[in-house]
């Protein structure tokens, strides 16, 4: 049957998977790789949600990650949904918007087949949507759009991805989104061998190309930012224009504590978090791993001191969460200006 010979090709996959991660080039400690071991199956419940249940004629929102399942660079204070779309369709999405201070929906074009996205097509955040006075509104992806709240949609749209960010989400509310095809097509029946034989080989296509930027493919230096950058229209994976990101490599031992100091622009939102190497927010369940821009503290002159440490410190304080070895991220979302690199320096307690 097809579909055994895609799912051995998926396995074999799978068993060469961590050479993505146990690499030389890598450069991960031991936690790095449990984390990597631990990244294969994030993968693997995630593709299956977004390509094995899920139809581009038939589309559904799927969560991209919780406080478990974690996957591309996911941020603690958003939630995040997927679905499958064809650039030869028409969909409506219907939602009702509460307290978030941004909301975007963002088309990637390329291949079909669970392929990393090869560049942005349509992005739309709340400034471009009409709202009704309870929050609520409709716009249409269409070939053909002619009015308020009608966009185009790229012959090669392949994937949607919704972002949504919360000064504090869990007092939140999610706006409720739904998604409709409005072409007409007939009720989905079971899948047929091919039909599975497909969505199984989409989904190992999704993990090969996961690999490809998780763990971070970038030589950061101990305990120093990298220079800001923005995400741009036809930058491979599933980054938005709209937003700005820095990085720094962190190396901190029990009895340390980094300071961070940080200016930033005015922002519709900007965030300070902790990730691991497989560009997975650390377990902010159930320690304080991110600040933003309504929960941090200023200094008197206006600019941000945060520290990072194990133990916990009284002001702008974010854990480790058993870390030693992990990655500072910052990023913007609809900057002024782009910001400067924040400063690092390593204490002792």
């Amino acid at each position: 049957m097809n579909s055994k010979q895609a799912l051995d090709e998926l396995l074999d996959m799978i068993r060469s998977a961590d050479q993505s991660f146990l690499s030389e080039r890598a450069n991960l400690d031991d936690q790095g790789k449990a984390d990597g071991y631990q990244h294969i199956f994030h993968m693997l419940h995630i593709a299956t949600d977004f390509y094995l249940l899920n139809d581009p004629l038939h589309p559904r929102f799927k969560p991209l990650s919780d406080g478990m399942y974690k996957i591309l660079g996911d941020n603690v204070d958003s939630a995040y949904y997927f679905t499958q779309v064809r650039g030869d369709q028409e969909y409506i999405i219907r939602g009702q918007r509460f307290d978030s201070c941004y909301l975007s929906f963002c088309l990637y074009g390329g291949q079909p087949h669970g392929e990393l996205s090869e560049r942005v097509t349509l992005n739309i955040n709340h400034t471009d949507i009409e709202f009704e006075s309870d929050g609520s509104f409709e716009i249409k992806l269409t070939q053909n759009p002619k009015g308020a709240n009608e966009f185009k949609i790229d012959p090669d749209s392949v994937t949607l991805f919704t972002r949504e960010y919360f000064f504090d989400r869990p007092s939140s509310t999610e706006s409720r989104l739904s998604i409709e095809n409005t072409h007409p097509h007939p009720k989905p029946e079971p899948l047929n061998d091919d039909e599975l034989a497909t969505r199984i080989r989409t989904i190992t296509n999704f993990i090969q190309g996961t690999t490809l930027v998780a763990p971070l493919p970038i030589d950061f230096p101990i305990n120093e930012f990298l220079p800001p950058f923005a995400s741009q229209y036809r930058q491979p994976g599933w980054g938005t224009p709209d937003n700005i990101y820095c990085m720094c490599r962190f190396r901190v031992q029990e009895d340390e504590y980094l300071q961070v100091r940080l200016r930033s622009p005015d922002a519709c939102y900007w965030g300070l978090q902790t990730w691991n190497f497989l560009m997975q927010s650390t377990n902010y369940l159930d320690y304080p791993v991110c600040l933003n821009s309504r929960t941090i503290r200023p200094e008197a002159d206006g600019s941000y001191l945060v520290t990072l440490s194990e133990r916990p410190a009284e002001k702008n304080w974010i854990s480790t969460a058993g870390y030693r070895e992990g990655v500072l991220v910052c990023r913007w979302l609809l900057a002024d200006a782009m910001p400067d690199a924040p400063s690092v320096s390593l204490h002792r307690w």
